[in-house]
């Protein structure tokens, strides 16, 4: 097993494997949604998973190729969401699930940057207030992760929010969509303790 990335929070730890762990974990069929599940409700449909402290008592998982895995620490438990660029625009950052916890940190783990995420001119109207466009060479590029970071600060201003500095389509340690059109994900992981 591969762990090229592993970042520790205040309540546990981020890691990042390229081949699925061999041990038990909790995770959900991700859909490209804004829906949160409990460990109850699994398996389902959802691209978050929120557990109250009491309850972690496996690491929570979330499968991207590109896409943001954003881990959300709370007084009253934790979140981790898989957040692409349509996640983001619809929302699950605004999710009410989000503010139960009463967030405290937040890691955004590795994920595609502004460096390879070129995008069309007509993407900009799914984020028509972000200021994280940028033009070079005549190619528009868009930062993801700095947009998850000014949604996340916009509705709760005294969360600490770090922000990995590897992009899974320069890293090759990574498996990336945009990079070789891959099959293959990357099993970010949230372990407490």
């Amino acid at each position: 097993m591969n762990k090229p990335f592993n970042e520790p929070m205040n309540q546990g730890r981020f890691e990042t494997w390229t081949t699925r762990p061999e041990f038990p974990i909790f995770h959900a069929h991700q859909v490209h949604g804004t829906d949160i599940a409990s460990p109850e409700t699994l398996p389902c449909e959802a691209d978050g998973i929120f557990v109250s402290w009491e309850k972690l008592n496996l690491p929570l998982a979330i499968k991207t190729a590109d896409c943001l895995p954003i881990a959300i620490e709370g007084e009253q438990g934790v979140i981790f969401l898989h957040a692409g660029w349509r996640g983001l625009a619809n929302g699950i950052l605004a999710k009410p699930e989000i503010e139960m916890i009463k967030p405290k940190n937040v890691m955004i783990g590795p994920s595609i940057k502004d460096c390879c995420f070129e995008v069309s001119a007509d993407f900009k109207s799914n984020f028509p207030d972000s200021p994280f466009f940028r033009e070079i060479e005549g190619k528009l590029f868009f930062n993801l992760q700095e947009e998850a970071k000014r949604l996340i600060m916009k509705r709760f201003p005294q969360v600490l929010v770090q922000m990995s500095l590897n992009c899974t389509c320069c890293d090759e340690r990574f498996h990336s969509y945009r990079r070789n059109k891959t099959t293959e994900r990357n099993w970010n992981l949230y372990i407490k303790g």
